[in-house]
């Protein structure tokens, strides 16, 4: 995807139609944001830390991930889908890291995400995870340089990921949001120079089919049918490599696991969910009943279906396209930690340039709740984090609106298969 230049009617330098002062005023505020969550990663190596939600020690997801692949490289696979039995592994391996033992942490991924991860399992721990937050952290990178047109953008986009509250919260627990953002990015990023090349990175979304709701949307709002072929391919693919060299156990086992679930599982979910800060665990929070909470997350999945349906057939920006469907991805999916909003410090940093063309009141304080919103923590935490679906529902209804940027395209629209795509 290309940028919107200047003869586009878009500053290089927003000013939000404000003065200077109060711009500054915001990225000041967003600045400390940003301090105060990486002090938070940097003092938790203290275990347990001394501010913010005192994390039980830096990785703890990291370390499903590290366990998860040693286990294939010692041949224990079938303790991947015993819950109880790999968090008790888990207790055991780090106790001398842990400040506690860990609640329920079973491996959930698709056995593609494994295969990812294997090289790691010949790492220590130690090396392991920082690389695998700096290989994360490549990966997002990567992906905005798709995005990105010139060398001071990209350069930008590299400060924004870098400083984002939502970044260090993923590395204070060793997480794959980075990737996630990488891949969104990059794929859609890819698609005007190579429909194939953008379609096959998005198939690596099958890792975590969750945060992959809205790209089959977006690809056939567009007529991206080569693209979506391309991703259906490209997850095919992984899923191949995985059987062929992981072996058919894990997937026997993970779709079992899967479908059938087991007292293992329901803890994790439940666990895991009053941790969220999405539509349903927000719900959840409100006091609705769970079939309630599941049929509210449904109705957010079909409202940001539309959105995204809709920016994607407009003549929209690339930005303001990618923005929406940034968002829409944290409303449709049906499990969102803090973490996960590194989409949404993205989907700011998209829209930054653009609220300058129709100068809005509105936009700023938005864009610094959404680079906040991490820090807000979850509803179980903290009533702050029932803001967060409504942010990003502004998010989406703003970029979608006459006041949310330019409404041309950057470039000529995309093109259908049948125009030559």
């Amino acid at each position: 995807m290309k940028s919107v230049r200047r003869e586009d009617g878009v500053p290089s330098r927003p000013e939000f139609g404000q003065s200077r002062i109060l711009v500054r005023a915001y990225l000041a505020v967003a600045a400390l944001l940003s301090v105060y969550a990486w002090a938070v990663f940097v003092l938790s190596f203290r275990h347990d830390g001394l501010i913010g939600p005192r994390y039980n020690a830096p990785g703890t997801d990291f370390m499903v991930y590290h366990t998860a692949a040693r286990l294939f490289r010692q041949g224990g696979i079938p303790l991947l889908t015993q819950g109880a039995a790999f968090t008790a592994r888990l207790n055991r391996d780090f106790a001398g890291w842990l400040t506690s033992p860990l609640p329920p942490h079973p491996w959930v991924y698709p056995p593609p995400f494994l295969l990812l991860l294997v090289p790691f399992g010949r790492l220590p721990f130690a090396i392991a995870y920082p690389g695998f937050l700096a290989a994360t952290f490549a990966a997002a990178v990567a992906g905005a340089w798709c995005v990105a047109a010139g060398g001071v953008r990209r350069v930008a986009w590299i400060g924004v990921l870098a400083l984002a509250p939502a970044t260090a919260i993923d590395a204070v627990v060793g997480q794959n949001a980075l990737l996630t953002a990488g891949i969104l990015l990059g794929g859609f990023g890819l698609l005007r120079r190579s429909p194939l090349a953008g379609g096959a990175v998005l198939g690596a979304m099958s890792y975590k089919p969750q945060f992959a709701m809205m790209v089959p949307v977006a690809l056939i709002a567009l007529g991206q049918w080569r693209a979506l072929a391309a991703a259906a391919a490209g997850a095919a693919l992984l899923a191949v490599l995985s059987l062929a060299l992981l072996g058919t156990a894990i997937w026997r086992d993970w779709l079992a696991w899967l479908f059938a679930g087991g007292d293992d599982y329901a803890t994790w979910l439940e666990w895991g969910r009053s941790w969220g800060v999405g539509v349903s665990a927000c719900a959840a929070w409100l006091g609705l009943p769970p079939p309630a909470a599941q049929a509210l997350q449904v109705l957010a999945a079909i409202g940001a279906a539309g959105a995204v349906y809709s920016a994607f057939r407009r003549p929209l920006v690339d930005e303001r396209r990618l923005v929406v469907l940034l968002g829409g991805t944290v409303l449709a999916a049906p499990h969102v930690l803090s973490y996960d909003l590194v989409l949404l410090a993205a989907a700011a940093a998209l829209l930054f340039r653009h609220v300058a063309a129709t100068p809005s009141a509105f936009a700023p304080p938005l864009l610094l709740l959404l680079w906040a919103a991490p820090l807000l923590g979850p509803p179980r935490a903290s009533p702050a984090g029932f803001a967060v679906p409504l942010l990003a529902a502004a998010l989406v209804a703003y970029a979608l609106s006459a006041n949310g940027g330019l409404a041309v395209p950057a470039v000529e629209p995309v093109a259908s298969e049948a125009g030559g795509a």
